[in-house]
């Protein structure tokens, strides 16, 4: 499943007081992790999901030599909630966009080597705050019996952003502010500190396998250019990060995923 680009909503947020990136880090993670107050915003429904299935032969006039069948479930707010746009412009876009171009592209590869494959792009709603809702997709491919699975992390703010803008990690944890003009300079600094610190702490809990848990060939810097925690993570029950590596990347696949929820306190004992 192919990332989509991100657009962050942007405004103006006014200073009172000097304020430094820890600052702002730790006021986002309170606000996180602080429960509903009274009053405050429902969760949103979930309506009927979209789902569907589509086979592209690689020869319409024989399809029984083979093709490419691409199937999805995709999360579909209940549109009586004002706010099911948010997320619902984000997922209609995306299988607009894949029906009309990543699908057949594939399907068009694929055809050179005459392999028939199927993909099945899933999900599961792992947060839903009234404040915050957060998803993570699956896509399985299956080539000639192999399959292997991929994942994506999206969070949506159900206060503020734009319709299908997906939040990145320095937002949510309050380095940067979804409604602040655009700063690309600010965005990468921001961006690269947030990676350090976790991938800061992830590395020190792959240290802590038992031996042989890890690729023979792991190091720390494999670790730089397989993990990019600004984009690999979701958002658990409560609204903290949980950090995850692709199956593979550092460990066997048959292990699958590797998850690194990231406690406040731990982020506090890093500062």
């Amino acid at each position: 499943m192919s990332r989509l680009p991100v657009a962050a909503a942007r405004g103006r947020r006014f200073r009172f007081f000097p304020a430094s990136p820890v600052l702002w880090l730790l006021i986002g993670l309170l606000l996180l992790l602080l429960p509903p107050a009274a009053g405050a915003e429902p969760l949103l429904a979930a309506g009927e999901d979209l789902s569907g299935s589509v086979f592209l032969p690689f020869r319409q006039e024989a399809p029984e030599e083979g093709g490419y069948t691409w199937t999805w479930r995709l999360p579909h707010m209940a549109e009586e909630d004002p706010r099911a746009h948010l997320v619902n412009a984000y997922f209609d876009y995306y299988l607009e966009d894949s029906l009309a171009n990543a699908v057949p592209l594939m399907a068009e590869s694929l055809a050179e080597s005459g392999l028939s494959a199927e993909a099945a792009v899933d999900y599961t709603m792992t947060c839903n705050t009234g404040r915050l809702i957060s998803f993570l997709m699956s896509a399985t491919e299956t080539i000639e019996g192999e399959s292997q699975t991929i994942y994506e992390g999206l969070t949506f703010s159900l206060e503020e952003g734009m319709p299908g803008s997906s939040l990145s990690l320095p937002q949510i944890l309050g380095f940067l502010d979804p409604g602040a003009a655009p700063d690309t300079w600010l965005e990468d600094r921001q961006t690269e500190k947030a990676n350090r610190l976790v991938r800061s702490l992830v590395a020190d809990r792959l240290k802590k396998l038992p031996e042989g848990s890890l690729l023979p060939e792991y190091s720390e810097e494999m670790l730089s250019w397989c993990f990019f925690p600004d984009q690999d993570f979701y958002l658990d029950e409560n609204g903290s990060p949980v950090f995850y590596l692709q199956p593979g990347a550092v460990a066997p696949a048959s292990g699958g995923r590797l998850d690194f929820p990231i406690s406040l306190e731990e982020l506090l004992d890093e500062w």
